[in-house]
């Protein structure tokens, strides 16, 4: 093996003509520099490493690759493929990419990076020169990869709304864009004499040297203006992809070399101008297009700009600034009017007005007292409030929006990826035709060969997919933002797609067509605690038990069984464990601790308390005990049912010995829901762990076209899956906890930001706040995204096949080719931002 072959002994690189040497217990080292050097010393010395032992197979070494304080040395073409061992550890990095020009930039550093030992995935995205990579730090530094990327031609930085990076990018685009243009103007003002042949009676000496002052005056728009165009074309060829700048490059420069060859020639006939005016038309588009992209993604730039970098922490009795970062659960903190609240929590001290516009698309402000909860990211428009942590850093309600509007962003729907297909076909397509007109014409006399150039080179340019790689991914992303500044968040642009071809949605019933805040109403009580007079007791108005006929029937409820059942409802996430909870509050009652607590989904809840064994729950979970109430209770439960009510029974040491009924409200858009989905012939169905009279009260009572009653999590998956293989597809619309299999195994899952952090995990998109209105909203934007991007496509291809016919004939000029290509994407841009420009009022869409 040759010196330059040879391998770091610490991290595989090659060690190079001048390698570090040292000898470690008579055996020499070699090492590519002074720091794995200085590490293997360290490490050799400390006895980490055992005579004999191979440094990378050591824990020690694993583990430092792991958190990329060792480069790693695994060349470019070790192997086709890397397999990641299960369970090594995987980070993921989202960076802005500057120089993505075409759908073909994003497909080329897609594949590059997929090469890349250690890359778990990598996927581009053009609409948003955002580059999203999942990799294993045991295998792959993280800086790796930005220098491949850079390899290729492209500036990467990892992805920052706040950085300079984006701004400073423009404005060198800008004075590209103004020295060409400038430089072209005065191009043209001294080709027109030439063209019209004004200096004919003049010296031929001066006349001569007219092309030569043209071509100086081109020289900077070429290599300079030009420049981005250029690097890109020929890192394009040195990876052996034939991409869209290679059809401009293409284009300029054998305009400005055959006019150059012309000059020294003696001729006149040259097309400076031409080359110019393509540089200054294409650089002008680009700029247009890097605003559209500013625009798709200010989303995610304004949610960034609503987390407060500090925190005014409240430490006895003095306040501090501290960093965020800081700020950990429980930690009090105070926010003074004006301010952004930093951190999810529940207000301990004070009351106010909160403006959460930014996060769910409401413009009115929310009042906010002692014990409401307040989210990262609203504006505190009243007085000064102290509120206490409950959620920091990532997990906050606004860093797991940011998390959801940038995964969107990031994405790509499967019409884009056909549509990314095409582009790459269709460049090399573009060459071969300008290549066979040029043959075709000059070899058969049917044109001159200048005529024949000049026709090469229009091709070159009205064919150039500017706008067909634009067409897709700049109307999604602008209409995922447009989501988002209404209050909806969607995971995966593929979604957008999903829901123009839904069959039927699935609504879980309680927190989702009702608003899930039960008030405690009845209270039946079985024959052993009662006389025969006295017969149930009923509690009015949420804080009043009132007798039917004694005062010592609610006593005994008080008295006996509400402290157990309250101290098992405090370890219960079901709205009704909370109505249980405030009903207990209210009457002072103390509540004990509870032992060995189980939660039943979906049936209810049981424990130890007071050395009692409690049981609370639904119909179903009593049978499952074997548990029979008597059928004076049961005839009392069942009207309770009828009427919509919602009952959970009680029992103590295997007897049951009440049941309970609570009262739910339906939310007043869920009628006109349902109503407006059965005009899109899209079918709604309720399913819900209730009991099947209350379950059909309520369907019956927003017009459903059916309802499952009894539902366990795993009945409602079964659901699902049932309507799919009738042919169907299905979204589910859900908040608990219970709802999260059936919003993961459903084509389209809806969770309400008002439910559980893993319903908001499973599902593919988030309405944030309490209200189905949204869901409307989402159906009318998928329809308007839908009719844009087929707007989009048809003038793509309208433009670049009717250029393309235009400039065989001869009819159409490069200049003329380079204008209708700016047109085209000015055409494909403006079409998409309607959808921003409409994003504040979408209802109106139709």
């Amino acid at each position: 093996m040759s010196r330059s072959e040879k391998q770091c002994d610490l991290c595989g690189l090659s060690v190079g003509r001048n390698p570090f040497e040292q000898k470690f217990a008579d055996e020499t080292k070699e090492f590519c520099c002074l720091g794995c050097l200085n590490v293997y010393t360290i490490l050799s010395e400390s006895g980490v490493i055992e005579s004999g032992q191979d440094i990378r197979e050591s824990e020690i070494f694993k583990r430092s690759l792991a958190m990329g304080l060792i480069s790693n040395g695994a060349k470019e073409k070790e192997e086709p493929r890397f397999e990641i061992p299960p369970g090594a550890p995987v980070a993921e990095t989202l960076l802005h990419v500057s120089g993505m020009w075409c759908a073909a930039c994003s497909w080329l550093i897609e594949h590059s990076l997929k090469n890349e030992r250690g890359v778990v995935s990598a996927e581009a995205f053009f609409a948003s020169d955002l580059v999203k990579v999942k990799y294993c730090p045991q295998f792959l530094p993280p800086e790796r990869i930005r220098k491949r990327v850079e390899k290729l031609g492209y500036k990467a930085s990892e992805f920052d709304p706040d950085n300079e990076t984006s701004n400073a990018e423009k404005r060198d685009l800008v004075m590209r864009v103004g020295v060409a243009g400038f430089l072209w103007l005065n191009i043209m003002t001294l080709s027109v004499p030439l063209y019209v042949g004004y200096f004919q009676e003049i010296n031929q000496t001066v006349k001569l040297l007219f092309p030569f002052i043209l071509m100086i005056l081109a020289a900077p728009v070429i290599f300079y203006s030009a420049k981005p165009i250029l690097q890109l074309a020929w890192t394009g060829l040195l990876n052996k992809t034939i991409r869209m700048e290679t059809l401009l490059a293409t284009g300029i420069l054998a305009a400005y070399i055959y006019s150059s060859i012309q000059a020294f020639r003696g001729e006149t006939h040259v097309y400076f101008d031409t080359a110019a005016a393509i540089v200054a038309l294409v650089l002008l588009g680009k700029l247009m297009e890097k605003s559209a992209k500013e625009k798709t993604t200010r989303a995610i730039t304004m949610l960034y700009r609503l987390m407060p970098k500090k925190v005014r922490l409240l430490a006895g009795n003095a306040e501090r600034f501290v960093s965020i970062d800081a700020l950990n659960t429980g930690d009090v903190f105070v926010v003074k009017s004006g301010e952004r609240i930093p951190a999810d929590g529940v207000i301990t001290e004070g009351e106010t007005h909160a403006d959460e516009s930014l996060l769910t698309g409401e413009s009115n402000p929310i009042s906010k007292q002692t014990g409401d909860a307040v989210v990262s990211g609203s504006l505190n428009t009243g007085n000064v409030i102290k509120v206490c942590a409950t959620k920091v850093g990532e997990d906050t309600t606004l860093a797991q929006i940011i998390n959801l509007v940038e995964r969107a962003v990031s994405s790509r729907s499967n019409l884009e990826r056909t549509v990314d297909s095409i582009s790459r076909i269709f460049v090399p397509g573009v060459i071969f035709a300008a290549v066979l007109t040029f043959a075709v014409l000059s070899g058969f006399g049917l044109t001159g060969v200048d005529e024949a150039i000049m026709r090469a080179i229009t091709i070159l340019v009205i064919a150039c997919p500017c706008a067909l790689g634009l067409a897709t991914p700049l109307a999604v992303a602008a209409a995922v933002g447009a989501a988002s500044r209404n209050g909806i968040l969607v995971s995966d642009s593929s979604v957008l797609e999903k829901v123009r071809d839904l069959d039927a949605v699935v609504f879980d019933k309680t927190g989702t067509i009702t608003t899930g805040k039960f008030e405690l109403l009845d209270i039946a009580l079985t024959a052993e605690n009662r006389t025969e007079k006295q017969a149930f007791a009923t509690v009015g108005n949420f804080q009043k038990i009132a007798a039917v006929e004694t005062k010592n029937e609610r006593e005994t409820f008080k008295k006996e069984y509400l402290p157990l059942i309250a101290a098992l409802e405090k370890y219960s996430e079901h709205p009704l464990g909370n109505a249980v909870i405030n009903y207990a509050e209210n009457c002072f009652v103390a509540m004990a601790e509870a032992r060995n607590v189980e939660v039943k989904k979906g049936l209810g809840i049981s424990g130890e308390v007071s050395g009692e064994k409690i049981l609370v729950g639904n119909r179903r979970l009593l049978e499952n005990e074997n548990f029979q109430p008597e059928s004076l209770l049961l005839e009392r439960t069942g009207e309770w049912e009828t009427a919509g009510k919602t009952v959970v029974y009680f029992a103590i040491n295997g007897k049951p010995k009440g049941a309970i009924s609570f009262g739910d409200s339906v939310k007043t858009e869920s009628s006109e829901i349902v109503r407006e989905l059965k005009t899109r012939q899209i079918k709604s169905i309720i399913v819900s762990g209730d009991s099947e009279p209350t379950t059909k009260f309520v369907a019956r009572q927003i017009g459903a076209d059916d309802f499952q009653a009894n539902a366990l999590p795993a009945d409602k998956t079964e659901t699902i899956e049932n309507l799919q293989h009738s042919g169907l597809k299905v979204a589910m619309i859900g908040d608990g906890i219970n709802d999260a299999p059936a919003l993961a195994q459903a084509d389209l899952g809806i969770a309400l930001a008002s439910g559980t952090d893993i319903a908001m995990k499973a599902a593919d998109m988030v309405l944030i706040g309490n209200s189905l209105e949204k869901i409307l909203i989402v159906f009318d934007l998928s329809k308007k995204t839908n009719r844009i991007v087929r707007q989009n496509l048809f003038w793509a291809f309208f433009y670049n096949t009717l250029g393309m016919s235009l400039a065989i004939a001869g009819i159409l000029s490069p200049i003329a080719a380079a204008a209708a290509m700016l047109l085209s994407s000015l055409s494909v841009i403006g079409n998409s931002l309607r959808l921003s420009s409409k994003g504040k009022d979408l209802s109106r869409f139709g």
